[in-house]
Protein backbone atom coordinates (compact mmCIF):
# COMPACT_ATOMS: atom_id res chain seq x y z
CA UNK A 1 0.00 0.00 0.00
CA UNK A 2 1.27 3.43 -0.91
CA UNK A 3 1.48 5.93 1.93
CA UNK A 4 0.48 8.66 -0.49
CA UNK A 5 -2.95 10.25 -0.80
CA UNK A 6 -4.72 12.24 -3.48
CA UNK A 7 -2.85 15.38 -2.40
CA UNK A 8 0.57 13.88 -1.60
CA UNK A 9 1.14 11.43 -4.47
CA UNK A 10 3.94 12.75 -6.69
CA UNK A 11 3.08 13.69 -10.25
CA UNK A 12 4.73 11.32 -12.71
CA UNK A 13 4.87 11.34 -16.50
CA UNK A 14 4.64 8.73 -19.24
CA UNK A 15 4.95 9.35 -22.99
CA UNK A 16 2.91 7.68 -25.71
CA UNK A 17 1.83 8.69 -29.23
CA UNK A 18 3.69 11.97 -28.86
CA UNK A 19 1.75 12.90 -25.72
CA UNK A 20 3.36 13.36 -22.32
CA UNK A 21 0.65 12.32 -19.86
CA UNK A 22 0.81 13.54 -16.25
CA UNK A 23 -0.53 11.13 -13.65
CA UNK A 24 -0.56 10.23 -9.97
CA UNK A 25 -1.00 6.81 -8.43
CA UNK A 26 -1.65 5.86 -4.83
CA UNK A 27 -3.43 3.30 -2.71
CA UNK A 28 -3.32 -0.46 -2.31
CA UNK A 29 -1.24 -2.01 -5.11
CA UNK A 30 -3.22 -5.22 -5.43
CA UNK A 31 -5.64 -6.24 -8.14
CA UNK A 32 -6.68 -4.13 -11.09
CA UNK A 33 -6.17 -0.39 -10.50
CA UNK A 34 -9.01 2.09 -10.84
CA UNK A 35 -8.13 4.60 -13.57
CA UNK A 36 -10.15 7.79 -13.23
CA UNK A 37 -10.93 9.23 -16.67
CA UNK A 38 -11.39 12.99 -16.33
CA UNK A 39 -14.45 14.76 -17.69
CA UNK A 40 -14.10 17.17 -20.61
CA UNK A 41 -11.48 19.79 -19.68
CA UNK A 42 -11.23 18.20 -16.21
CA UNK A 43 -7.90 17.27 -14.68
CA UNK A 44 -6.66 14.93 -11.99
CA UNK A 45 -7.36 17.56 -9.34
CA UNK A 46 -11.04 17.71 -10.35
CA UNK A 47 -11.79 14.53 -8.40
CA UNK A 48 -13.02 14.72 -4.81
CA UNK A 49 -10.16 13.55 -2.54
CA UNK A 50 -12.61 12.02 -0.07
CA UNK A 51 -13.77 9.69 -2.86
CA UNK A 52 -10.35 8.85 -4.31
CA UNK A 53 -8.70 8.42 -0.91
CA UNK A 54 -11.60 6.24 0.24
CA UNK A 55 -11.28 3.98 -2.79
CA UNK A 56 -7.48 3.91 -2.39
CA UNK A 57 -7.92 2.08 0.93
CA UNK A 58 -8.96 -0.98 -1.08
CA UNK A 59 -7.55 -0.50 -4.61
CA UNK A 60 -4.81 1.37 -6.40
CA UNK A 61 -6.10 4.66 -7.82
CA UNK A 62 -4.59 6.28 -10.92
CA UNK A 63 -5.52 9.85 -11.81
CA UNK A 64 -4.34 11.42 -15.06
CA UNK A 65 -4.60 14.55 -17.16
CA UNK A 66 -5.80 13.90 -20.70
CA UNK A 67 -3.86 15.31 -23.66
CA UNK A 68 -3.44 19.09 -23.64
CA UNK A 69 -4.91 19.47 -20.16
CA UNK A 70 -2.91 21.05 -17.31
CA UNK A 71 0.55 19.42 -17.22
CA UNK A 72 -0.04 16.95 -20.09
CA UNK A 73 1.07 17.84 -23.61
CA UNK A 74 -0.73 17.31 -26.91
CA UNK A 75 -4.00 18.42 -28.46
CA UNK A 76 -7.05 18.73 -26.20
CA UNK A 77 -9.60 16.06 -27.19
CA UNK A 78 -12.79 17.56 -28.61
CA UNK A 79 -14.95 14.42 -28.66
CA UNK A 80 -15.70 11.62 -26.24
CA UNK A 81 -14.17 9.20 -28.74
CA UNK A 82 -10.88 11.12 -28.63
CA UNK A 83 -11.01 11.17 -24.81
CA UNK A 84 -11.52 7.39 -24.73
CA UNK A 85 -8.76 6.81 -27.28
CA UNK A 86 -6.32 8.92 -25.25
CA UNK A 87 -7.30 7.07 -22.07
CA UNK A 88 -6.50 3.78 -23.80
CA UNK A 89 -3.16 5.11 -25.02
CA UNK A 90 -2.36 6.27 -21.48
CA UNK A 91 -3.31 2.92 -19.91
CA UNK A 92 -1.28 0.99 -22.49
CA UNK A 93 1.72 3.24 -21.79
CA UNK A 94 1.70 2.23 -18.12
CA UNK A 95 3.07 -1.16 -19.13
CA UNK A 96 2.13 -4.76 -19.82
CA UNK A 97 0.42 -5.34 -16.47
CA UNK A 98 -2.06 -2.52 -17.26
CA UNK A 99 -2.77 -3.44 -20.87
CA UNK A 100 -6.01 -5.21 -20.12
CA UNK A 101 -8.16 -2.30 -21.18
CA UNK A 102 -11.55 -1.91 -19.68
CA UNK A 103 -14.51 -2.84 -21.86
CA UNK A 104 -15.89 0.55 -20.82
CA UNK A 105 -13.26 2.40 -22.87
CA UNK A 106 -14.16 0.41 -25.94
CA UNK A 107 -17.88 0.92 -25.33
CA UNK A 108 -17.43 4.68 -24.84
CA UNK A 109 -15.39 4.97 -28.01
CA UNK A 110 -17.82 2.89 -30.08
CA UNK A 111 -20.88 4.70 -28.76
CA UNK A 112 -19.34 8.11 -29.41
CA UNK A 113 -18.38 7.09 -32.95
CA UNK A 114 -21.93 5.85 -33.67
CA UNK A 115 -23.48 9.08 -32.36
CA UNK A 116 -21.07 11.18 -34.41
CA UNK A 117 -21.82 9.15 -37.56
CA UNK A 118 -25.59 9.47 -36.97
CA UNK A 119 -25.22 13.26 -36.86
Amino acid sequence: MSNHTHHTAPTQFVEANGIRFAYRRFGKREGTPLVFIPHILGNMDSWDPSVTDGLAQHREVILFNNAGIASSTGEVPTTFAEMATNAGVFIDALGPHHRRRSWLLHRLHDRAERRHAAG
